[in-house]
């Protein structure tokens, strides 16, 4: 899909004689029913939205990244009657692989900018911040808010609360080749005590180990859900693109904000996987005729509001720390349900 991430999803299947049965007048949307995701006999998800890998040529030269439109998207974001997030309890991180390679990315170090870009996204608006959370969440900004059947909005991108495992390389999980299925498999198993409808799962692999489906190829991460009991599990997988990493990195090569390019690579996957989770957990919440999520339809723009840094790269974002600092980050916009249109920072509506 041009300029949208690819995205499989399974259509409701029906006749306009079956609309009528449900005493639904022909063109209302429909949510897709809830159902657990289906693996097939490769392992693979095809109900999961993947965020394609980027503008591969950007990484190598030393320019700006792409600030991308600031004009409304032709295809409307919409609603079509699945719930939204509108409590967000924790984020739980497993960190599958080997974060404590020799390697300037695996590490403790790259770990921490990670914990500090989920902290920073849960934080409330603050002067001297960027408001990016407040696109989605419409806190302060005016952009409109995410809502579900009844007027219940998405209540935030992130959360405070974060919870680790760590796991290292296992058979039980496919060594260092994980599949769809085995992703899975990793959040069922540390979900299976105690399953919270109310948290986002997030595996992080490191840069040794690749996914099946597609890593680094086709996409850079992905999120679906699952049911563990009775309960609907939100989760999403995020590899370290090191081997690759002109894959999902748009800074020039070598250089970027926190001096780990491939680690601050996934932080623009990750907040791209939250939004997108928090406003289209089942896959039947919000999204456009084509399918995209809000952040498939500003994916790879990272806004007019760059700032190059002393080592050559660029970032759009400064978020606090829990520690009371501060980080920059390069992270790809967000969108506005209101205007269908991609925002930076939502205090003053920087685009």
């Amino acid at each position: 899909m041009s300029n949208r991430d690819a995205r499989t999803r399974k259509r409701l299947i029906g006749t306009l004689s079956a609309v009528a049965s449900l005493g639904l007048a022909t063109g209302t949307a429909l949510a897709k029913p809830p159902h657990e995701p289906s693996v097939d006999i490769f392992g693979n998800i095809s109900e999961k939205v993947v965020h394609r890998s980027g503008p591969h040529a950007q990484a190598t030269r030393n320019f700006a990244p792409p600030a991308g439109s600031t004009a409304a998207n032709r295809s409307p974001i919409t609603y079509h009657n699945g719930p939204v997030m509108t409590a967000l309890s924790k984020i739980v991180v497993i960190w599958y692989g080997n974060w404590a390679q020799p390697t300037g990315t695996d590490t403790a170090a790259g770990q921490q900018i990670i914990r500090d870009a989920l902290f920073g996204l849960s934080a409330p608006p603050s002067t001297g911040f960027t408001n990016y959370t407040g696109i989605t969440t419409g806190a302060s900004s005016g952009l409109g808010v995410y809502t579900q059947t009844g007027g219940s909005a998405v209540a935030q991108v992130s959360s405070p609360t974060l919870i680790e495992y760590p796991q290292p390389i296992s058979a039980a999980y496919g060594g260092y080749v994980l599949t769809d299925a085995s992703v899975q498999a990793l959040v069922t198993s540390f979900a299976s005590s105690a399953p919270d409808p109310n948290a986002i799962y997030l595996v992080l692999s490191s840069s040794d180990v690749s996914e099946s489906s597609g890593f680094l190829t086709a996409y850079c991460g992905w999120h679906t859900y699952t049911t563990v009991g009775s309960t609907a599990v939100k989760y999403g997988f995020i590899g370290n693109p090191n081997k690759t990493l002109t894959a999902c990195n748009v800074n020039t090569a070598g250089v970027s904000p926190n001096d780990n390019p491939a680690v601050d690579a996934m932080v623009s996957v990750i907040a791209h996987e939250l939004e997108e989770t928090v406003t289209d957990p089942l896959i039947n919440g919000w999204y456009n005729r084509s399918q995209a999520e809000n952040g498939d339809m500003c994916a790879w723009t990272f806004g007019n509001a760059q700032t190059k840094l002393a080592n050559g790269s660029y970032y759009n974002v400064t978020l606090p720390t829990k520690g009371g600092g501060s980080r920059h980050y390069l992270i790809q916009r967000a969108l506005a349900p209101t205007s269908s249109k991609c925002y930076v920072n939502a205090t003053g509506a920087i685009q």
